[in-house]
């Protein structure tokens, strides 16, 4: 499946490492909507171990998997062989990227499971997001940054990471929580507590964009980021896949996803410090 990429020119690219995220209209075209929405079908009815089902009983669904294009193979053609590689590479400025991860999202109208504000924090150094919209999402459900806070120099953990006690907490939270730093309570001085930026949004400057299928979000992993539930009358579906360059490391405190991994079977040699390599993480060079 032969892809052209349009150019992303200079200004884009610092407005990028300026504010964190920015908005690409049309770079998927229909071909490549089709094909990761067919992927996402097959997903549902073959779940992968890391499958995650995030609604409460009723009201909605909210559904993701990670690492699913390893035996769905739409959605390993998409994440090899669609702009993304190229868009991820024009972005952190190198010709050679590593796909970090691929996953999706769904979330069905009527739920009300808000996506809680987080970065991503396990890997150190270039990292990237590209998110696309698979479905027409209004600003009011899509995905909202708080603009330049990936230049804030801190580490960010939810509130629930620092109570001694073990409170359970909604499937969502819990997610991120065990995904975005080892659960270890000597670690606090490396993390800054989450501000509450849902109860204070007027403090801050909260980016978001109406979508239409085929347009990207673009937005470096250290960028507050969240998403509000669907109140749609049509289910909203997003295609990420994650990229890293040469020179990232795994984070002193990502030891819990290299635990998960190999606890599910992924053959993985991660180390605290060390680059990131592997088969679970192929290199691809967009733009030789």
């Amino acid at each position: 499946m032969p892809t052209t990429v349009a150019p992303i020119d200079e200004d884009t690219i610092q407005t990028l490492d300026r504010d964190g995220a920015v908005c690409l209209r049309g770079r998927f075209d229909r071909r490549w909507i089709e094909l990761a929405a067919a992927g996402i079908r097959r997903n549902l009815e073959h779940p992968s171990p890391l499958f995650q089902s995030f609604s409460p009983d009723g009201g909605g669904a909210f559904h993701s998997d990670i690492w699913s294009r390893r035996h769905i193979p739409e959605l390993e053609t998409f994440a090899l062989e669609s702009p993304s590689a190229a868009i991820a590479a024009r972005c952190l400025r190198t010709r050679k990227v590593r796909l970090l991860q691929d996953t999706w999202f769904l979330k069905s109208p009527g739920t009300q499971v808000r996506t809680p504000w987080h970065h991503d924090n396990v890997v150190l150094g270039p990292f990237c997001s590209i998110w696309v919209a698979l479905d027409a999402i209004p600003r009011e459900a899509a995905l909202e940054f708080v603009r330049g806070s990936h230049r804030w120099n801190q580490l960010f953990m939810p509130e629930s990471f620092f109570e001694k006690d073990e409170k359970a907490l909604p499937a969502v939270e819990d997610f991120y929580s065990r995904y975005h730093g080892k659960l270890d309570l000597s670690a606090n001085e490396t993390f800054s507590r989450l501000p509450d930026i849902e109860a204070k949004r007027s403090d801050y400057d909260i980016l978001s964009w109406d979508l239409e299928p085929g347009d990207c979000l673009v937005f470096h992993a250290r960028t507050l980021h969240g998403a509000p539930g669907n109140t749609l009358a049509h289910d909203t579906r997003r295609m990420v896949t994650r990229w890293v360059d040469e020179t990232a490391v795994l984070a002193p405190h990502g030891g819990a996803v290299v635990e998960r991994l190999a606890a599910e079977g992924f053959g993985v040699d991660l180390t605290i410090g060390g680059p990131i390599r592997g088969d679970l993480f192929p290199v691809i060079e967009p733009l030789a």
